[in-house]
């Protein structure tokens, strides 16, 4: 059995899959060696087991569960591991927005290390584009984004909604909000009368 204690980097947790991805590195490039050759095959089976062992020691016990059935595959470790981490939602792009937006210098940091927060922010909101993904889409999420936080605390059923969307433009938030306008029940807070 490893020894996870010799890690020079943080395992990965629900937080920090962009870091950990950059220290951590399956590439897949290697195929197992045909039939014919037995040493080389019990070599890449040897290299695949240590690289899934890798990748298993680097995870925090919570993040175990996401692989389960597959340790013995890196690939598909390294695999399942992105699609639970890296949600490339306007949702989740909006959250990383609220992030890199809320970033303030704290009183004892420096700001070498103010800047290095503002790129990682920058690194997760990118981490989050999808392979198509241009500047006039940046401009979209963010007149959505405007829209969506401008809206008071009555609206977060209306807005937990929004970003739970797989796409979401500034047509279609437009839409939302018209529909929503002319919803009875639209902005409804509790303790107040139901409108019907």
């Amino acid at each position: 059995m490893a020894d996870d204690s010799k890690l020079s980097f943080p395992r990965l947790n629900e937080h920090n899959y962009n870091s950990w991805m950059g220290d951590i590195l399956v590439k897949g490039e290697d195929t197992l060696p045909p039939a014919d050759k037995p040493v080389e095959r019990k070599a890449w089976r040897r290299d695949r087991d240590i690289a899934a062992g890798q990748i298993y020691l680097a995870l925090e016990p919570s993040q175990r569960v996401h692989i389960r059935g597959m340790e013995e595959d890196p690939i598909k470790m390294w695999e399942k591991l992105a699609e639970v981490h890296v949600q490339k939602r306007p949702g989740v792009r909006f959250n990383a927005y609220d992030v890199l937006f809320n970033i303030r210098k704290k009183e004892d940091e420096s700001l070498v290390s103010l800047m290095g927060r503002v790129d990682t922010a920058i690194q997760d909101i990118k981490a989050l584009r999808t392979k198509d993904f241009k500047l006039e889409d940046a401009d979209d999420e963010l007149t959505c984004m405007a829209m969506i936080r401008a809206l008071p605390a009555d609206y977060s059923s209306f807005v937990s909604s929004l970003l739970l969307l797989e796409k979401l433009d500034k047509a279609k938030l437009q839409d939302a909000f018209i529909a929503e306008e002319s919803n009875p029940c639209g902005g409804w807070e509790a303790g107040s009368p139901l409108r019907v």
